[in-house]
């Protein structure tokens, strides 16, 4: 059984031992509520332990890092998508807001949901077209990434990159095929981000919201240090002068004596954080 059906399995067990709804006594195991039931769902097809501390308990407002944390993707934010099973949506009047305003449900297939909802007293799978009155709050979904066997196709890693060239930006890597694009590398030339996930020759960014060709991305040195431009004369640019496609966009003589947050190297040029720009290292003290 996989992680996913085993999530399911946890849920329908507990609708059918006729646990209560608490968002008080919310820790089980006789009550829970919308997000802590998530929660332990999780913790139990992952083979997780918990702490026994209620406060490590996750709640809609902290329930996406923990998601996330456990091989979970968001691949819609507030825009349609084709569900799946497996598929955990958290609904939120107020963005980062738990409470009453806010839910969230598993898919048990492309139109039905399970959950622990204040109307059931408890567990109860239901059609997702029940809770349509929710999509008018905000409103996410993340998908587990798939594995094979015990080996990940997803590894986790931290590493920045230049982003270049004209490559789409989607909620899956590009070979996933219901995947959807939300953006274009277009948007973000010589912008420096930070990668988390790689999947085969996709690399995710929290950054960009979403899966980016590894052929978009150029590796850079990080540094970090507060400069001050000292020196007139140097060319702003999108990306280090004489790069493919590089545009100026003033002199450095309008950011005389500014002091700027520097984060990246490629050869003799520094990336500005502060402007997402990049200039030569020459015009700092």
């Amino acid at each position: 059984m996989n992680k996913i059906d085993k999530m399911i399995e946890w849920f329908r067990e507990k609708k059918s031992q006729g646990i209560g709804y608490s968002m008080i006594n919310r820790q089980g195991p006789n009550y829970y509520d919308c997000s802590s039931s998530m929660y332990f769902s999780i913790v139990y097809a992952f083979g997780l332990t918990h702490s026994g501390n209620r406060n490590d308990i996750r709640n809609t407002a902290n329930l996406p890092e923990f998601l996330e944390k456990n091989g979970f993707e968001k691949i819609a934010d507030n825009c349609p998508w084709e569900a799946k099973k497996g598929d955990v949506i958290i609904w939120s009047r107020y963005r980062g807001v738990p409470g009453s305003e806010a839910h969230t449900a598993l898919f048990t297939s492309n139109n039905t949901i399970i959950h622990c909802n204040y109307n059931a007293k408890g567990i109860s799978e239901d059609s997702e077209n029940s809770k349509m009155y929710l999509y008018k709050w905000n409103y996410a979904v993340y998908r587990y990434v798939e594995r094979n066997g015990d080996e990940e196709f997803m590894n986790t890693i931290q590493e920045r990159y230049m982003i270049h060239g004209d490559y789409s930006i989607d909620t899956l890597p590009w070979f996933c095929s219901d995947r959807k694009q939300v953006k274009t590398s277009t948007e973000y030339q010589g912008f420096v981000i930070t990668v988390t996930r790689k999947w085969g020759a996709y690399y995710y960014s929290h950054y960009l919201g979403g899966w980016i060709d590894e052929r978009a991305l150029i590796p850079v040195i990080t540094i970090e240090k507060e400069l001050t431009i000292k020196h007139g004369g140097y060319s702003v640019d999108t990306k280090p002068w004489g790069t493919d496609g590089f545009k100026t966009i003033m002199k450095t003589d309008e950011l005389l004596n500014k002091k700027f947050r520097v984060t990246a190297q490629r050869g003799s040029y520094y990336y500005v954080h502060n402007i997402a720009k990049w200039i030569d290292m020459r015009a700092f003290e």
